[in-house]
């Protein structure tokens, strides 16, 4: 497992444009933490925000959580989503609105939809899935992982050239090509941003983790390893669902993946066979 020090994080801090966190999403992550939250309050201070609460109505209807009737008020998405749910959706909307396209070397639009879509596949896996484990944690993780890159694409100008050149050396972790080039990686940033955003400690763990092709091997928990594992097999089959070709860390990771989760190859193909169909 990678541990980051006090160094490190002062260095990114100092040499990377990290958004700050916002007002409205430590306002929220204060008023949850409380004894017994307040969910009127809890409401009102989301509605405060029209992109946010726009956001938050279209993800609530949205056939990711199937409910049978519209919803149509904040104070009604809270009670479905639950508090956890609700911060990931804030703090996905508020990540997003932190970074300007006219900044950045990479195509903002492509890269927050690609992560959407891991994390509702994230989601997607959990629900096949026996072991109970969170929703809310899987699709945060998924949205997450790489917050970095967009960081590293804002700093550096030919970033979308040695991302992209990374994925033809599947030999060789991207992290470890980032830190040869740049002196600096896109998970080492996403944790820095995941833990001055206050996000869960797991989740920032496996941030830092999720290009680490031993983790499997030094996990400090069986559940981090699912989690571990699901993040990287939704991975995948976005990435060939968009590539036409299994992602750099699969090869060096799919069978301890198939076997933690119980899966049949036949199962995995199932998987990507009902995504497929999706979008067709």
């Amino acid at each position: 497992m990678l541990l980051v020090d006090d160094k490190v994080l002062e260095d990114i801090g100092r040499g990377f444009s990290i958004p700050a966190q916002p007002k409205l999403l430590k306002k929220l992550q204060d008023l949850i933490a409380q004894d017994e939250p307040e969910l009127n309050l809890i409401a009102k201070t989301i509605s405060q925000d029209v992109a946010v609460s726009a956001t938050v109505l279209k993800t609530i209807n949205s056939p990711v959580y199937g409910l049978s009737r519209t919803v149509s008020d904040i104070p009604k998405s809270v009670r479905y989503i639950g508090l956890d749910g609700i911060i990931t959706l804030v703090t996905g909307c508020l990540i997003k609105q932190t970074f300007q396209q006219k900044d950045c070397s990479i195509a903002l639009e492509d890269f927050w939809n690609n992560s959407t879509q891991i994390a509702n596949m994230c989601v997607q896996i959990g629900n096949s899935l026996k072991q109970a484990i969170s929703k809310d944690i899987l699709f945060s993780l998924g949205l997450f992982h790489d917050c970095g890159i967009p960081i590293m694409a804002m700093k550096y100008n030919d970033y979308h050239k040695t991302f992209e050149q990374a994925k033809k050396f599947p030999a060789v972790p991207v992290t470890s090509i980032e830190d040869a080039t740049y002196k600096a990686n896109h998970a080492t940033i996403g944790y820095y941003v995941a833990t001055s955003w206050r996000l869960p400690k797991d989740i920032c763990q496996l941030i830092l983790a999720h290009h680490e092709r031993d983790f499997l091997d030094n996990a400090s928990s069986r559940l981090q390893m699912f989690y571990y594992s699901i993040l990287k097999m939704a991975e995948n089959i976005i990435h060939v669902r968009n590539h036409q070709k299994n992602s750099p860390d699969w090869q060096f990771l799919k069978d301890k993946i198939l076997d933690l989760l119980a899966m049949s190859e036949s199962d995995y193909l199932l998987l990507v066979e009902e995504r497929e169909a999706e979008y067709a």
